[in-house]
């Protein structure tokens, strides 16, 4: 007989907004939650230790615990992310992070296993592992923290897809040009990633701005904050019209027409704008942290790479406000 462990709630669903009660807890239950989170983290002092608990925690209510009924129920799927997520965590390769766990008994506790397995276990499933369940695993970790979001800042940067040594490339030409932009949209306060976009480069960051400015409605900003480069006249209207929030963008020196951009000057504020300092701190901690390359070879898994070091840092973060 096939226990319910096998098939998590988020796949029966038919909204997509994911919420906690999508995942069968109730508000009493998401207290409960929450307090076990503050306690754990009086307990474990160790940084790594913090992460790989809180990984495993979070991992363990978004997503089911086997990718299929009939698989042969070795390593569940929450084992095998908090590895993928400790790869990346410690920048390790796929093998280093294996020889890491194999000689550490208190990691393999948290893990819940006695055997490691193999490398290729690992590559496999970050192959297989759809994107959708790293962004329910994201929804989960921002429903666990009350976000108000008074003021959001969005951004993008680049991500260099590389996997070749770089003395090689370079002598021989054939250093990649074409790299994955990574698209933030965060809290200013908390420091989390709210929402967050993907697609080989180079692109223009309006391309992505009101799709990720219509996912910020449910957080109600007072402040919309980016730089010059989103001073366009539909970007501020979708902000004042759609979100009933100020804009906070300079506006460009050429700019002679337009409702919102000419009375920008107005309701502009400084010092509301320097928190935009917030989301280039957070790509510099992914990229510093969580390593700024990815060595995925195909764009659809440097896509993937990207989105999944996106979350990690959110799953960073939350052990450190919490």
């Amino acid at each position: 007989m096939i226990s319910e462990i096998y098939y998590s709630p988020v796949y029966c669903g038919v909204s997509k907004q994911l919420n906690l009660s999508d995942f069968g807890f109730k508000n009493s239950n998401i207290q409960c939650l929450k307090r076990f989170l503050n306690k754990n983290s009086e307990l474990k002092e160790n940084k790594l230790v913090k992460f790989i608990e809180r990984t495993y925690y979070y991992v363990k209510i978004a997503i089911n615990k086997y990718s299929n009924a009939f698989s042969n129920h070795l390593y569940s799927q929450h084992t095998l992310f908090t590895i993928l997520a400790m790869k990346i965590y410690t920048k390790s390769t796929y093998r280093e992070i294996i020889d890491f766990i194999d000689v550490s008994d208190i990691v393999k506790k948290y893990l819940r296993i006695k055997k490691v397995p193999h490398f290729t276990t690992i590559q496999k499933f970050f192959k297989r592992l759809p994107s959708k369940q790293i962004r329910e695993i994201n929804h989960l970790i921002l429903s666990l923290n009350d976000i108000k979001a008074d003021i959001i800042a969005l951004d993008g940067s680049g991500f260099t897809n590389d996997y070749a040594d770089k003395y090689y490339a370079k002598i021989r030409q054939k250093e990649r040009k074409s790299y994955i932009k990574n698209h933030l949209t965060i809290d200013v306060k908390t420091r989390l990633i709210l929402y967050y976009q993907t697609s080989r480069g180079p692109k223009y960051d309006t391309q992505f701005a009101k799709p990720a400015l219509r996912q910020m409605k449910k957080y109600k900003p007072h402040y919309i904050v980016a730089d010059k480069a989103y001073d366009t006249e539909p970007i501020r209207k979708c902000i004042n019209e759609e979100l009933k929030a100020f804009d906070q963008i300079p506006l460009k020196k050429r700019a002679k027409k337009g409702q919102y951009r000419l009375k920008s000057p107005t309701i502009f504020r400084h010092k509301i704008y320097i928190n935009r300092n917030n989301i280039e701190s957070i790509f510099s901690v992914i990229k510093r942290k969580f390593n700024g390359t990815n060595h995925s070879r195909s764009t659809q898994l440097s896509n993937k790479e990207t989105k999944l070091k996106n979350t990690i840092y959110n799953i960073y973060r939350s052990t450190q406000i919490n």
